[in-house]
C-alpha cells in the first residue's frame, strides 16, 4: 500500500504512540495514507480509538514480524 509518511513508533508506552500519532496525521493533507509501526496492543487499541474519534479512516490492519502495522487515512 502506498502512504505518504511513516512512523515507527516500536515498544513506546501509550499514550505516546497515539499522540506521535496525532500530531503527524495533523501535518498530512487529506487523503494522505500514514502506516504506523507499533509493537504493543494497547497502542494499536489507543490509536483506534484515536481514529474513531477524528476525521481518519484506518485502511488496512496487519503484523509484519512482531509489529502491529496500520496504515491510516487523513480524510
Amino acid at each position: 500500500m502506498n502512504y505518504q509518511a511513516q512512523l515507527n513508533l516500536g515498544d513506546v508506552d501509550s499514550p505516546i504512540p497515539m499522540i506521535r500519532t496525532k500530531e503527524t496525521l495533523d501535518l498530512l493533507s487529506a487523503n494522505d495514507v500514514l502506516k504506523v509501526t507499533v509493537a504493543r496492543d494497547s497502542a494499536v487499541k489507543n490509536i483506534k480509538t484515536l481514529i474513531a474519534n477524528n476525521t481518519f479512516e484506518l485502511l488496512q490492519e496487519g503484523k509484519e514480524a512482531d509489529q502491529f502495522v496500520l496504515w491510516i487515512k487523513k480524510v
